[in-house]
Formats: C-alpha cells, sequence, structure tokens
C-alpha cells in the first residue's frame, strides 16, 4: 500500500509512506520538495528512507483516540497498531496542515474561501451538540466531526466569524478556525478555569491563544465551554489557511506512549527539557524559543498544570524553521486527586513542586540549553506576576482555583525559599506528592 503526503502549502506530494505487508512502514520524500516541504524535524529533507521506527513515531502521533478512530477500526476491522492502514482511511483530515491519502487520489486538504466553503451552525443545532457533548463526550450520532481534534475533553473543531458559527461543507476540504472545548457532565468547572488561567497567563505577557469562556443552556443549568483560536491557521480576508505544525513528540521522533518523561525506560528516548533544547536548536531563534519555553512552564508549574507534557507543547512553522507555539491545554491539575502532580518532565531531578529548589531550576534551565543559567529575577517575576494577580484568578474563574493557585505558590515559595509576594488566602487541601492513589496522567481521567 502507498499512500500520498501532502502540505498544504505545497502543489505535489512531498513524500509517500509505504506499507508492507507485515504493517511496517517507509517514508521517503519526492525528489525537489522545496525546504517548506520538510513534515518534521525528526524527518530531514534529504534522499534516505526513513525506517519503520521513525515512521510509527511521526505518523503514529497523526492518529488518536476518538470516535471516527474507533468506527474505522470496527467496520475494516484494522488493528490499533497498523499505522498506515488507519491512515488510509483518516489520513485526509489529520491534525495541522498535514494530508495522507491513497496514491493518486489527491490531496485532503485546500484553503478555504468564507462563506462559499461553510454552512453556518444554528443556535438551535449548537446548542444540541454542546449538550450531547457535556453529557456524553461524544458528538450527537447524526453529526458528522468536521475536522477530529486530539485531547481527552469534549470539543468541537469550527469556524467563528462575526459572532457566528460555521462547519465546513461536507467534501470541502476547508479548515476550521476555532475549536470548542465543553466542560464535561462530572468536571462542569473545568472550561471556566482554563478560561481564567489562559486570560491570567496573557495579563502577565506570556504569548497564549486567543480564547473566550462562554455558556450554553443545559439540562442541569448553564454548560461551560471555552472557544479558543487555533495557532495553526491564519485568516487572511475570505480565505482561510492552514500552518504546519508538529507537536514535541512529532519533532523528537517519540513515541506517543511517550509524551511523560515518567513513561521512558532506563535509559531509553524520552521527553525530557534536553529534548526541548535539542528541539530549540532546530527553530528559527533557539534563544527565543528557550525563553519562552522556560516562561511557560514557570506558568504551569505556578497554576499546577503538571499535565504540559509533550503533546501539550508544538512547533509552529511560519516558514522553514519554526517557533513555539502559543501556550494552550492549562489546566490546575493540582485541582484533582485522581492523578499523580507528578511533572510530565523532570526539572533539575525535581519531579514534584515541593522538591524544587534554586539548584534545581537552574540545572533545569542547563538543560534547556541556557549558557547562564541563573534563576534571576525575570524567572522569579513570572511567579510573582501570577501571585499579584490572584484576585483577578478569583473573579476570572472561581475562588477554589484561587486558593488553590494560592496553594501551589506557598510550596514553592517554601521550596524556593523565595518571597513571592503572596496575598493571604484560605485554605486549600491541596495534594501533596506522597498523597497520589494512582500514576496516571491526565488521560487517566477519560
Amino acid at each position: 500500500m502507498k499512500l500520498d503526503v501532502w502540505m498544504d502549502n505545497v502543489e505535489d506530494p512531498v513524500g509517500v509512506l509505504d506499507r508492507a505487508d507485515d504493517k511496517t512502514m517507509r517514508f521517503t520524500y519526492a525528489v525537489g520538495v522545496p525546504a517548506e516541504g520538510r513534515i518534521s524535524m525528526s524527518l530531514p529533507l534529504g534522499e534516505q528512507v526513513f525506517s519503520d521506527a521513525a515512521c510509527v513515531a511521526y505518523f503514529g502521533n497523526l492518529l488518536f483516540e476518538g470516535q471516527e478512530l474507533d468506527r474505522v477500526m470496527a467496520l475494516h476491522r484494522i488493528d490499533r497498531d497498523d499505522i498506515a492502514g488507519l491512515l488510509y482511511h483518516l489520513g485526509a483530515d489529520c491534525p495541522g496542515a498535514i494530508s495522507i491519502t491513497p496514491e493518486g487520489t489527491g490531496p485532503g486538504k485546500r484553503p478555504g474561501v468564507f462563506p462559499d466553503d461553510y454552512e453556518e451552525l444554528d443556535q438551535q443545532r449548537l446548542e444540541e451538540i454542546v449538550r450531547t457533548l457535556h453529557v456524553t463526550g461524544h458528538l450527537p450520532e447524526d453529526e458528522r466531526d468536521p475536522s477530529p481534534v486530539a485531547g481527552v475533553q469534549p470539543k468541537l473543531a469550527l469556524v467563528h466569524r462575526d459572532g457566528r458559527f460555521y462547519l465546513p461543507k461536507a467534501g470541502s476540504r476547508a479548515p476550521t478556525t476555532h475549536i470548542l472545548k465543553v466542560s464535561p457532565l462530572e468536571e462542569p468547572s473545568i472550561t471556566g478555569r482554563e478560561a481564567a488561567l489562559l486570560s491570567l497567563a496573557r495579563r502577565i505577557g506570556l504569548d497564549v491563544i486567543d480564547s473566550h469562556h462562554l455558556t450554553f443552556p443545559g439540562p442541569r443549568g448553564d454548560i461551560g465551554a471555552i472557544l479558543s483560536s487555533r495557532f495553526d491557521r491564519v485568516v487572511d480576508g475570505d480565505v482561510i489557511r492552514r500552518l504546519h505544525a508538529e507537536d514535541f513528540c512529532q519533532a523528537a521522533g517519540l513515541s506517543r506512549h511517550l509524551k511523560y518523561e515518567r513513561d521512558a525506560a532506563p535509559g531509553g528516548p524520552r521527553f525530557s527539557a534536553q529534548t526541548v533544547r535539542d528541539i530549540a536548536q532546530q527553530t528559527a531563534v533557539p534563544a527565543r524559543f528557550q525563553a519562552e519555553f522556560l516562561r511557560h512552564t514557570l506558568f504551569n508549574l505556578a497554576v499546577g498544570n503538571t499535565d504540559n507534557h509533550a503533546k501539550n507543547g508544538s512547533v509552529l512553522y511560519t516558514g522553514p524553521s519554526g517557533v513555539l507555539a502559543p501556550l494552550y491545554d492549562v489546566v490546575p491539575v493540582m485541582m484533582h486527586t485522581r492523578v499523580t502532580h507528578e511533572f510530565s518532565f523532570s526539572i533539575g531531578g525535581a519531579v514534584f513542586a515541593e522538591d524544587l529548589t534554586i539548584t534545581a531550576l537552574e540545572a533545569g534551565m542547563t538543560d534547556l540549553g541556557f549558557r547562564a543559567a541563573r534563576f534571576s529575577k525575570p524567572w522569579v517575576d513570572v511567579l510573582r506576576k501570577v501571585a499579584e494577580n490572584i484576585d483577578v484568578v478569583a473573579s476570572e474563574g472561581d475562588k477554589a482555583l484561587a486558593d488553590a493557585v494560592a496553594a501551589q505558590l506557598e510550596v514553592i515559595e517554601t521550596a524556593i525559599g523565595v518571597d513571592l509576594g503572596m496575598p493571604e488566602r484560605d485554605y486549600y487541601p491541596r495534594q501533596v506528592r506522597d498523597e497520589k492513589p494512582e500514576t496516571t496522567g491526565w488521560n487517566g481521567l477519560s
């Protein structure tokens, strides 16, 4: 089986994915592919044939769990490890600007023209979709998913324009511009809290996706949702285009099963601060990438988001060399007792907030590639600005969220021995490292 691999901004296929009868894969670039046709840092341009291991790492990360994957596996009796077999049916709608289609059938994607390629989603239909996502975690049975999106929380990709919502017309191959993430029935506050934390990150000067908290009528009161712009899209008048992006697993050539450092075998490949350093060295301005990633990491640390794993960080390509994608998917994991609070990757050997020291933070900076690894005022100020805005967290989110962030900052303050100027808040029963009942990541809640 041969599959053509396309990039939305390149006229011809950039390469061929070849599947053998034993399900192993090989990938080769086409002759004369331009620099912008490179699909991954882990698959550099050239004449070489990439092995099955390299293909599993990159192309396996293009598939994610969900209704459509389950349907294709059942309908065509395809095993989950048959990556090329699944991409034969699902590759036309891979994440980002990539599409993978049966040889000779043409690209799976093209730019969208508004309004020609879109149909309006009326309020009644939208509310029914939101209610179903809220209660079941899935779209209504008669509703097609125009652009499947990875992640645990129920969501729908769509276009938001001038206060109205639209879906790509069937067969249009046009892109969406936003993701509507809906609070599940068992976690009604989660999107409101994420919206508040993203707003906080924006307030203190981090590069963050544009997002807004919305509510919809539900069976037990309002249903919360967060509407976020897609960082891998560009809108030029009425034309909507995709930008290429890859997550850190893809960029580093890591299997999707290795998105947490703790899942690595001793001495084996892993997601770590050194991994991010190596990725940064291949970007447009490595020092800027490293500094912005450190700011993201400190913010996630301050608000208790320990789920900043390798698939929640991305490289965005606005040219042949990438930049760090804006901050997204910020969830206060510390408020949940069913998952571990262990870091997604160690910081200078520290794996819990209680283990942090200035020495550990500076060792982590060295691992990230900083030449002058000093935890100086600009980095402390990221934490201090979160502390200064605790009352805003309470007003835009809720009191429990603000109390939890304050409790997290107090632990960090004690651990590193630096006064963060924390205002007094009510006690929050924060779980500490040795109380964790399970060792799953956020996906363990799905």
